[in-house]
This record gives structure tokens, C-alpha cells and sequence, in this order.
């Protein structure tokens, strides 16, 4: 009996290798972004390329710029997914705390952590004040960031006073002063060969908050 060498033809097409990479735009912009984040934080953003995203993620450098004006969005896109993945949580979480002392502690000690996630946070943070410095839209957005959550800390302050937990003449430049040593202690503790550790630096700030607003 002769053995047909057909394949049956209800068997499932294997799909090409086109189809099976094939993604929605946001997806392989997602992608993209992710790959960003941690090529950031490990090489520095001014020492990666749009080559350097596209082998990590498995995309060509086309794709990439297909779906991004080029390595300058590419950055605001991870700078924005870092604010949402790391801010926003600690202010959601901080105004749902009944005791405004115990929520704003919650939120400055959320800034501080050792883990991989927070320590890259800083890094890409480190060098997008830098582009910031020298970019008028980066500028923008990075000034309408800090607008935001010197008025989260400056409402945290204000209920705690109305509540009578906290002391606090001026919370406007209590929030302005709380940000800044923030990003004081952020730039020495994270930075290489740091005399600064973490929990040092989480420490002081703290300290240095509760000296503000006169909390035992």
C-alpha cells in the first residue's frame, strides 16, 4: 500500500517567525520601554543606543523607530512609567492613611529602599535631571512632576495641622525643603562608592521631617 507523503489538511500552518513576533502597537511599545529601563540604569542614558534597545528586546532598530520619534521619547516614555510604577503608589497610599504622620513616614520612607526596582528608579532619575538641565521639554515635565508632589507633601502637612498632629508655619516651603533633601539624599546614597548607605539616608530624612513639623 503506498504511504501518501501529503500532511493532512486540517492540520494547524505553523506561523512564520513575522507572525509570530507580531504585536500591537502598544504591546511592543511596552516592550520597548521595559527594555529602556533597566539599559538605562545599568549603562547610563547617555551611553545607550537605539541599537542596544532593539537587541534586548528582540526588535529591529526599525520597529523602534517606527513606533517612537527616536531615543529622546524613548527616554520620557521610561521616565513616565517610572513615575507612575514608584510615585504614584506611595501618594495613593499616603492619603489613604487615617494618621497623616504615619502616611507622609510611609510615603518619604518608600523613596529610600535597597531592593533593584528603587535603586533603578534613582539611577534613571540621576541622569534625566541631567537632560532636564539641557532640554526644554524634559524640563517641563520634570518641573510639572515636582510641582505635583511638593503639593502632595504640602496637603499632608496642611491636614496634619488641621488635625492638630503636626506644627508647621508655612507647608509650601516645608514641601519645597522636603524635596529637595530628598533628592540630596538620593543623589549621594545611590551614587558609586557611596560613604552614604540607604538606611542612612532613609534615616535622615525622616529625622529631618519630624524636626520640621515638630512630631515626637
Amino acid at each position: 500500500m503506498a504511504i501518501s507523503t501529503q500532511e493532512p489538511t486540517d492540520r494547524p500552518r505553523a506561523k512564520s517567525f513575522g507572525e509570530r513576533q507580531r504585536h500591537p502597537t502598544e504591546v511592543r511599545r511596552q516592550l520597548v520601554i521595559d527594555a529602556a529601563r533597566d539599559l538605562i540604569a545599568d549603562k547610563g542614558l547617555f551611553n545607550v543606543v537605539i541599537r542596544d534597545i532593539s537587541q534586548t528586546c528582540g526588535v529591529s532598530p526599525g520597529t523602534i523607530t517606527y513606533h517612537f520619534k527616536g531615543l529622546e521619547e524613548v527616554l520620557m516614555e521610561v521616565v513616565k512609567a517610572e513615575t507612575a510604577d514608584f510615585y504614584v503608589p506611595l501618594q495613593e497610599a499616603a492619603h489613604g492613611t487615617e494618621d497623616p504622620g504615619k502616611g507622609l513616614v510611609f510615603f518619604l520612607e518608600g523613596l529610600f529602599g535597597s531592593d533593584q526596582n528603587t535603586r533603578r528608579h534613582w539611577l534613571i532619575w540621576l541622569d534625566f535631571w541631567a537632560a532636564a538641565a539641557r532640554d526644554d521639554r524634559y524640563g517641563q515635565w520634570m518641573n510639572d512632576h515636582y510641582a505635583a508632589w511638593r503639593k502632595a507633601l504640602q496637603e499632608i502637612a496642611e491636614r496634619g495641622v488641621d488635625e492638630g498632629v503636626f506644627r508647621c508655619e508655612d507647608p509650601a516651603r516645608f514641601a519645597v525643603e522636603t524635596t529637595a533633601m530628598a533628592d540630596g539624599l538620593a543623589v549621594q546614597c545611590y551614587s558609586r562608592q557611596t560613604t552614604i548607605p540607604v538606611d542612612r539616608a532613609r534615616e535622615l530624612l525622616i529625622a529631618f521631617v519630624k524636626r520640621e513639623l515638630h512630631i515626637n
